[in-house]
């Protein structure tokens, strides 16, 4: 057993570890990501009635609950009264709001004495945020890859209490979800719908007052808000901030290379450019089988010299729906076609010098991408080896998108000549190519949309049960209200589709996107 002095941290005293008893913090606690307790005396206030002394006949609450570390104000949106509405009362005894599985490591950023100042619940929230909300927005949430995007936002949220009230409400929801049916859930749902509103309160007076200043905490605050929405409800208010990110955009003179306005820093140009992506994804996939179609003024925003391509290359390298940029801007395409006189030669017709993917018709281009050549071009870019999941998910999206833009394009050879003729064969591809991709690894929950189209387009019991069994343990996997949902509406769409008179020719005449549309589901399958 390793013997403590006396005057080791805290940490290291109750893990039984030698402390180098550096000052403010050990730098063992630092190095290996924990946080450090420090070396002072261990205060633990609850709530309750004192029975003697001056403070007799009054609870905590109304005397002294508030600790040093929060005497001052630890951040524009916690002070000392959000600092006691992050713990509850049961029979006089302190419950501490902790989610089970939380990472007991946290990110050596918590160790900024910004966050030092706060509670141990506020802390325990970012946290949280960084470790499990991180997972799921992100491919690959490691501290040591640079930049990271979500201690960006965590940086930002010191600028602006509407943000880092976002912050804590979607950690405290997606708490909930994962505590979901036990005691604690509700203590955790109260918290983020407090937070969430505090946080609303703030946007509609920070958003009046729109200059170059704030654009990137508000276009911040309303990207993580479409987020939550997802994982909150899993219905369509995500597009409210969908549309209030591009009314921000629209709203600020931006520089002719970014979009950020001008004298903006690098990180922050870069970062702007991030969130943009996010809402773009976020907005073509959660328009992709809904009845509602894309804001084209968030796509438009990207200008001469930007491109949506631009903004689609960011997000297929750490969105957590990877979709291949070539296959985004191909889907993209296709579902702008309806709006304009839809002939052979708008779907067929050689485009050159115009989109530098879509050079002809939109079969063939999808059909000429490679998935082994955009996972191998991925990898310099990545920050471990995936290739193998990679190639995976990138041939499970060729084949969904084959399959949902064949819903699109009219079946009608002098329209198109090159559709797939076998949609059996591109089902099974899906399912073969996502049963690859282990469960634990990162790319699993990159298997929505692909799995929904699959599932949409089946009719054979077999592949109906394969995909009902993914997207069941994706639900286990991705506690977000959006997956459930999605299990949920595919299920009704299959005892919908299954009532209509058969035809004569199932694939070629059945317009299963059609259906599902009609039916007026809320669904993100991403």
């Amino acid at each position: 057993m390793v013997r403590n002095s006396k005057t080791a941290c805290h940490t290291c005293r109750r893990r039984r570890l030698r402390c180098d008893e550096a000052k403010p913090h050990c730098q063992r606690c630092a190095t290996e990501g924990v946080e450090c307790l420090g070396y002072g005396k261990m205060l633990l206030w609850v709530d309750g009635v004192a029975s003697r002394g001056k403070m007799m006949g009054k609870t905590f609450i109304e005397g002294s609950k508030i600790t040093k570390a929060s005497q001052t104000d630890p951040s524009p949106a916690f002070n000392a009264q959000t600092s006691n509405q992050l713990s509850t009362t049961h029979h006089g005894h302190d419950t501490h709001v902790v989610a089970s599985p939380t990472p007991s490591t946290l990110y050596t950023s918590l160790l900024d004495p910004w966050l030092q100042q706060m509670d141990y619940n506020t802390r325990h929230y970012l946290a949280h945020f960084l470790t499990n909300v991180g997972n799921d927005l992100i491919v690959h949430n490691l501290p040591s890859h640079q930049p990271n995007p979500l201690r960006v936002l965590l940086e930002f949220s010191q600028q602006s209490s509407a943000l880092f009230n976002v912050i804590v409400a979607m950690s405290a929801h997606h708490q909930h979800n994962l505590l979901l049916g036990t005691p604690n859930a509700h203590t955790h749902q109260i918290h983020g719908l407090l937070c969430k509103g505090k946080a609303l309160q703030l946007l509609s007076r920070e958003i009046t007052h729109l200059s170059p200043s704030n654009y990137t905490t508000l276009l911040a605050s309303s990207m993580l808000l479409s987020e939550m929405a997802l994982l909150e409800l899993g219905d369509d208010t995500w597009r409210i901030h969908v549309g209030a990110a591009a009314r921000l955009v629209r709203g600020i003179t931006l520089s002719s290379s970014s979009l950020a306005p001008d004298g903006m820093s690098v990180e922050a140009s870069t970062f702007c450019s991030w969130m943009i992506s996010r809402l773009v994804i976020q907005d073509m996939f959660g328009s992709s089988l809904s009845a509602i179609t894309a804001n084209c003024d968030l796509q438009q925003v990207w200008g001469p010299g930007r491109g949506i391509d631009r903004a689609l290359r960011i997000a297929e390298l750490d969105h957590y729906s990877s979709c291949p940029a070539q296959i985004s801007q191909l889907i993209l395409a296709a579902s702008a076609l309806p709006a304009t006189a839809l002939t052979y030669s708008s779907c067929c017709e050689d485009r050159g010098g115009g989109d530098p993917v879509i050079t002809q018709c939109i079969f063939v281009s999808l059909q000429q991408f490679d998935p082994g050549d955009w996972a191998l071009t991925l990898q310099p870019r990545t920050p471990t080896d995936d290739f193998t999941e990679r190639y995976h998910i990138a041939s499970a999206y060729k084949a969904a998108a084959a399959l949902y833009i064949s819903q699109i394009i009219p079946d009608d050879d002098r329209i198109c000549a090159h559709r797939p003729t076998q949609p059996d064969d591109l089902v099974r591809d899906i399912l073969s190519h996502i049963s690859l991709i282990p469960r634990s690894n990162p790319l699993f929950k990159s298997s929505i949309w692909p799995i929904c189209i699959a599932g949409a387009e089946t009719t054979d019991p077999q592949h109906r049960a394969a995909v009902l069994s993914h997207l069941r343990t994706l639900s286990i996997e991705i506690r977000w209200q959006s997956t459930y949902g999605a299990e949920q509406a595919l299920k009704a769409f299959w005892e919908r589709i299954d009532t209509l008179p058969e035809q004569k020719e199932p694939h070629r005449a059945r317009r299963w996107l059609d259906e599902f549309r009609a039916m007026g589901v809320s669904i993100y399958p991403a």
